[in-house]
């Protein structure tokens, strides 16, 4: 490497790189080097650095932890790169204290870089304070700051001074208790501190237990706060964000008091907050659009006096004891997604909110049915996609009462004792384009008066009756004159597929995954298929041979994924089916592409 002279770029991020190689100081072209790596054997080489006076861009050092004297630090020279825009200076993960946390203090005081830096990256650094430069008001053109895993510091540098700082993140640090004064600074009467910031996060602090914020100027422009993992913090928060919109808050198991002033806030997501008072927090959220709420296992139901009256999202996962009986006051809600619970709703009148455009429930026990609003006909004129995941006592969708002519994508899953849709499924959802059944062993047909026709997607997993059914050709596909994609996923009986006119000469690709039994391909199921452009077969073991060709002829596409025996037949001007697929312009099998 000493002998590149005039090597200027030389990129070796994400490499395992322990050391740097010798000579590195004659490569005294370098504009571009990302990553300096200090090895335990050559900790002092960071003042070969000191040579490499053209360097811009990014540069990463790694290793800190094995520089020996602070005289090597200085000797790199960072403050005289003019040119470089992101610094990252990275200790080692060990878990012990350095021997003196004065050193590496003075290690990081020397590798102060030039002021015109714009995004700095400080992780594993093991000393209790950090030095002066490091939130100084003379770095003007930071505008993102990392600090990442100093969890020996006892306290935060003064960021607030830095006035072009947009993006704070501050991870990982054990030892900090109190978020106080020091960390705004010291600003003029013309500057705010934080005065440029919108982003900022805190993330795994074990200890943190109050944040004081005296100077109401501060956070003037912050849009997004995010704190996760910080299980003692019970005084929180500034009082008065103005421009804030987004608020994550993430395992603050003891959090329970109210959200800043914050008019502007539209997007909330609270996860494992146990002693979350809901109806408090959301009293001055009047602009609120997205709510999410995970795991609050002491949330008992929802707000009925604070609700938010622009709330168009809202999710709730993991919260088994709430009631959702004041659910249906939400009309302004355009998605809906519900995970676990339901305790104790057994069915959901969706046509209380006449503006929804998703609904997704999943791990809802109780839940039986959606029903229609009794002596109304409602008509879910914006309802797009509905999931239903692992509802066991699901049974029913209404059969009359309840329309939504625009309903494109319905997937149902593991609804074990779910038996039919309803039998008007053509006239109550129109427009369905994608059908998904999934682990639904008691559904037994398809409705009688036939499957919507602008239907272009049918995916059948799993589902044995529903199989049973296709034998007795009680599907009706071949009706369909949109069906373009057709795939079956995990039948067990089936050895022969797919029946003579199952499927519609529409059909553009067939996928057939997991049919352990499977045997052929059937002949009169394929020849009339002849739109087929993609054909996917997967982990069929029993399936020796392919179709003749003058069946295959509209093929682009074949994939063969795990089919031993398959695989054999259909190998390169060998198998014994080369002749009938050579023509395919792309095939692959298993991991190999033959064009």
């Amino acid at each position: 490497m000493g002998r590149l002279i005039n090597l200027q770029y030389l990129n070796i991020r994400n490499t395992k790189l322990a050391l740097m190689p010798p000579g590195m100081e004659n490569l005294e072209n370098l504009r571009i080097l990302t990553d300096f790596v200090l090895g335990k054997q050559n900790g002092s080489s960071i003042n070969e650095l000191g040579k490499l006076e053209h360097l811009c861009g990014r540069l990463a050092i790694s290793g800190l932890q094995n520089v020996a004297c602070a005289r090597d630090a200085k000797e790199a020279n960072l403050k005289g790169k003019m040119k470089l825009k992101e610094l990252e200076l990275m200790w080692g993960q060990d878990d012990h204290v350095a021997d003196d946390s004065k050193h590496d203090r003075e290690i990081l005081q020397q590798l102060e870089p030039y002021t015109n830096l714009e995004h700095l990256v400080i992780s594993f650094y093991r000393g209790t304070r950090f030095p002066e430069w490091v939130g100084h008001a003379s770095f003007s053109n930071v505008v993102s700051l990392l600090l990442s895993h100093c969890k020996f510091c006892l306290s935060l540098p003064p960021l607030g001074q830095l006035s072009s700082l947009k993006s704070l993140s501050i991870i990982g640090f054990a030892g900090v208790v109190t978020v106080s004064d020091e960390i705004y600074g010291h600003c003029d009467a013309l500057s705010k501190p934080f005065g440029s910031l919108e982003t900022l996060r805190f993330e795994d602090m074990p200890e943190w237990e109050e944040w004081i914020c005296l100077k109401e100027e501060a956070f003037l422009l912050l849009q997004e706060l995010h704190i996760e993992d910080c299980p003692k913090l019970t005084k929180f928060l500034p009082k008065h964000l103005p421009s804030l919109m987004k608020l994550n808050i993430l395992g603050c198991q003891k959090l329970g008091g109210l959200l800043p002033r914050a008019p502007r806030i539209s997007e909330l997501n609270l996860l494992e907050c146990d002693t979350l008072q809901l109806e408090q927090m959301l009293q001055h959220c009047t602009h609120l659009e997205k709510l999410a709420i995970q795991d609050c296992s002491d949330l008992r139901s929802l707000p009925e006096g604070a609700l938010p009256t622009t709330l168009k999202e809202l999710s709730i996962n993991g919260c088994d004891d709430l009631d959702y009986s004041k659910i249906h006051l939400y009309t302004s809600l355009e998605s809906l997604k519900i995970e676990g619970g339901c305790h104790p709703l057994e069915s959901f009148p969706l046509g209380s909110f006449p503006k929804l455009k998703h609904v997704y429930f999943s791990d809802c026990e109780e839940l039986k049915s959606i029903p229609s609003l009794e002596g109304h006909h409602q008509h879910l004129a914006c309802l797009n996609s509905l999931d239903i995941h692992s509802c066991p006592n699901f049974i029913s969708f209404p059969e009359v009462g309840l329309s939504a002519t625009n309903l494109t994508i319905p997937v149902v899953s593991a609804c074990m004792n779910l038996k039919s849709f309803p039998e008007q499924m053509h006239s109550l959802f129109p427009s369905l384009k994608y059908l998904g059944i999934a682990y639904c062993p008691e559904m037994e047909s398809f409705p009688q008066q036939g499957l919507p026709s602008k239907l272009k997607t049918v995916v059948i997993e799993k589902s044995d009756k529903l199989i049973v059914s296709m034998k007795r050709r009680e599907w009706s596909l071949q009706a369909l004159p949109s069906l373009t994609e057709f795939t079956i996923i995990g039948a067990e009986e089936i050895e022969f597929f797919p029946d003579e006119h199952l499927l519609p000469s529409s059909l553009t690709h067939l996928y057939i995954l997991d049919l352990p039994k499977l045997k052929s391909l059937d002949y009169k199921g394929f020849q009339h298929l002849t739109s087929l452009h993609q054909l996917y077969i997967q982990k069929c073991p029993m399936l020796q041979s392919m179709l003749p060709k003058r069946l295959l002829t509209s093929l682009y596409h074949l994939h063969i994924y795990e089919c031993p025996s398959l695989r054999e037949h259909c190998k390169k001007g060998k198998g014994e089916d080369w002749s009938a697929i050579s023509h395919i312009p792309a095939i692959r099998i298993d991991e190999e592409l033959i064009m």
